[in-house]
């Protein structure tokens, strides 16, 4: 313990009777060579606000009320935002944009609260003090005048442009992106900054794409170093690297992907054992070419995980790891760490082993045609070997997806995107996809993996990296039984399971309103998170689960397997768990981050994506469903997954919202209208900076069905 964390803990204990710094020195003993630095810790810990001095100079401990009101801000487009409080255990508060006192986006701030916590709604805020700034740099658009300009900050979150004085603008021309430094916030009006990059102009190749990427501060470059180090990494296994590893070469091994795939991590093998099943999952052995405190490593961490942007990737790795020596490309030698399980009839996995090992890929296969092997093509494939194989694996899913469903596990069914993107950043087609059977099975073998790579490490009780998920909120569950409500269905209690939430899925089942339905449910969830310490994967329905399948990818399964290898190599022992613990504690939290900004910088480009597409046709009609109601307006989704907005304020009618029902009624024409309402829609505009598009609800005589 240090001695700021000692000062902190002294303050912060039942028995401690507020002292001067004086007389806090006296306590520590502090001699004439430390006292400088209690007085500098005891400044720096008011300065971030973990204490206070009273008016009588006495150190004190903030107060419960006093720390739950200090927290970040985070906007929502419309321009409020939520208060989040350092205590995660505390509610977030709504702050209106009147009440944000000039506060922006992940600002520190202190506040006070004006309205209490009510059912299925939050507490209301007022920013009563900014602690800190958080967006020093935005990156925007910039709008020139003669004498000065403004900076139209891509970020929906923030509220204000940034006013430029002719001086402080690099020489941006009218339309190029650029990156803006804050330098000023004034009591009134807009925030003065300096432009201190020019990203490129805008009309130059993919510029949105990279102007994401930028706001979202992910690496793109690898260091210097990490290239040198590059160099000493061969093109293929050696012998040497084979010694001590065990021979899995002689299984039948496939890896399955999509068709445009290069990095293959993860590749499957089967036996028939009796009544069970040998299940081998062999992953890319990453961990052997990427050591620890190497810049490899340093630049794989600090990435986190790859970024995947259409016909943008940033990967974790260099190529020459992602799509050479570690990808388990068919016909080649690789390295790999191998979990080999054993599954009875009812999916239960009655014995697993771990291998350092080493492989060869048979068949490279891809999702569309397993696809259509299972859905009944036998011609796909001449090979029997492989036919037989995959006979067995989809034997195999079936058992393990019954298992999962009958704990209650949750499985979402709604369609993702298919978004076809030119290399120069034109979006050629969007259309809703599903997973296919092909892709279901191999999720269901990772799933299998995860779990009893987690299972392991949590019955031994040793330092791990966990994947966890939380139930859900009570505001966000009390938000879904409404809306449930409203669409005629009931989901009953406080302390639900995930059989519950399965149940209504099951119900929602091919009717009219299951696709808003899921979207909704997954809305109502929280979002899973790295974590050092083990707890429920609500979603799985799960005790024990991690990351162990894609270390090309991401980086906390690079962790786990060089967690797994002291197992394997029976080193655990050897390990000071005290540090380990330590360091996953923040390697848990900074990878949770670093998912989330690459979850951030692929939502913004999607929505960029839909809205290049959605310019095309503007002023067309389309056939879609509402997705949800709002006492400002609805949101309306096409057919092809892509959302906007139709706001009541640009209607010729009348409307009112009823939120008991989460029903829209229009006064003028007399028409209700619910969530998962088929409806006729307009393109009416499409806004690319804000990467936004509104819809048009057409008149009740185009309406489909209720």
């Amino acid at each position: 313990m240090n001695i700021k964390e000692l000062i902190l803990n002294l303050i912060y204990d039942d028995d401690y009777i507020p002292m001067t710094l004086k007389e806090l020195e006296i306590y520590l003993k502090a001699d004439r060579y430390t006292k400088s630095a209690v007085k500098d810790i005891v400044d720096e810990l008011v300065n971030e606000n973990k204490i206070r001095i009273s008016n009588k100079k006495r150190i004190m401990p903030l107060t419960d009320d006093e720390l739950n009101l200090i927290g970040k801000i985070s906007m929502a487009s419309g321009g409020y935002g939520f208060f989040i409080s350092d205590n995660k255990d505390f509610d977030d508060v709504y702050i209106s944009r009147d009440r944000l006192n000039g506060a922006h986006n992940n600002d520190k701030v202190r506040i006070k609260i004006i309205r209490q916590k009510e059912t299925a709604k939050n507490a209301e805020g007022e920013v009563s003090e900014i602690l800190e700034r958080a967006n020093e740099e935005l990156i925007g658009t910039y709008q020139a005048s003669k004498k000065f300009g403004f900076v139209i900050v891509d970020d929906r979150s923030h509220p204000d442009d940034i006013y430029i004085v002719k001086n402080n603008s690099l020489g941006a021309k009218n339309g190029d992106k650029v990156v803006v430094e804050i330098i000023s916030y004034p009591k009134s009006g807009n925030p003065e900054g300096k432009i201190i990059e020019i990203i490129g102009g805008k009309n130059d190749k993919n510029i949105d794409v990279l102007s994401i990427i930028r706001q979202e501060k992910i690496p793109t470059e690898f260091s210097k170093q990490t290239k040198k180090e590059l160099l000493f990494i061969g093109d293929e296994v050696g012998d040497e690297e084979l010694i001590g590893r065990t021979d899995l070469s002689e299984l039948f091994i496939v890896t399955i992907d999509g068709r445009d795939s290069k990095d293959f991590d993860d590749a499957i093998s089967i036996e028939k054992n009796g009544d069970n099943y040998d299940l081998y999952v062999h992953i890319a052995d990453v961990s052997h070419y990427v050591k620890r405190h190497t810049a490899l490593d340093d630049d794989a961490y600090e990435r986190g995980n790859s970024t995947y942007l259409y016909n943008i990737v940033i990967p974790m790795l260099p190529e020459k790891l992602s799509n050479g020596i570690c990808s388990l490309n068919p016909g080649e030698i690789r390295l790999a760490i191998t979990a080999k399980m054993t599954i009875d009839k009812k999916g239960k996995v009655v014995n697993n082993n771990f291998y350092e090992s080493f492989i060869k890929s048979d068949k490279r296969l891809v999702y569309d045609d397993v696809n259509d092997f299972l859905e009944g093509d036998n011609d796909i494939y001449d090979d029997e070997i492989l036919k037989e194989k995959l006979r067995l694996f989809n034997e195999l899913y079936k058992i393990l997806r019954k298992s999962r469903e009958n704990r209650g596990s949750i499985d979402f069914n709604f369609e993702e995107s298919q978004i076809d993107v030119s290399e120069t950043g034109k979006v050629l087609n969007i259309e809703a996809l599903e997973r296919g059977p092909g892709n279901k099975m191999i999720e269901e073998f990772m799933l299998i993996a995860n779990e009893t790579v987690a299972s392991l490490f949590a019955y031994m009780d040793f330092p791990f990296i966990y994947r966890i998920h939380e139930k859900p909120s009570e505001e966000k569950l009390e938000g879904f039984k409404r809306a449930l409500n409203a669409m005629g269905y009931n989901i009953k209690g406080n302390d639900l399971h995930p059989k519950d939430f399965q149940n209504i899925l099951k119900e929602v089942e091919g009717k009219k309103e299951e696709k808003i339905i899921n979207m909704l449910m997954l809305r109502t969830m929280k979002k899973a998170k790295y974590a050092n310490y083990n707890d429920i994967h609500f979603g799985l329905s799960t005790k024990f689960y991690t990351h162990f399948t894609a270390p090309i990818r991401r980086y906390p399964d690079l962790i786990v397997h060089r967690i797994l290898k002291y197992f394997i190599e029976n080193k655990l022992s050897k390990v000071n768990q005290t540090s380990l613990e330590s360091n996953l504690e923040q390697a848990a939290d900074h990878l949770s981050i670093t998912e989330r900004r690459s979850e951030e910088a692929e939502r913004a480009v999607e929505d960029l994506m839909k809205c290049k597409y959605m310019t095309r046709f503007i002023g067309d009609i389309f056939d879609g469903r509402i997705s949800s109601i709002t006492e400002f307006g609805m949101f309306l989704e096409l057919e092809n997954t892509v959302e906007g907005l139709f706001m009541y304020k640009f209607s010729d009618h009348r409307y009112d919202f009823f939120e008991d029902s989460l029903r829209a009624f229009d006064v003028d024409s007399k028409k209700y209208y619910s969530i998962g309402q088929e409806v006729r829609i307009k393109v009416i505009n499409v806004d690319l900076v804000k990467r936004e598009i509104d819809f048009y609800l057409e008149d009740e005589d185009e309406i489909i069905s209720q």
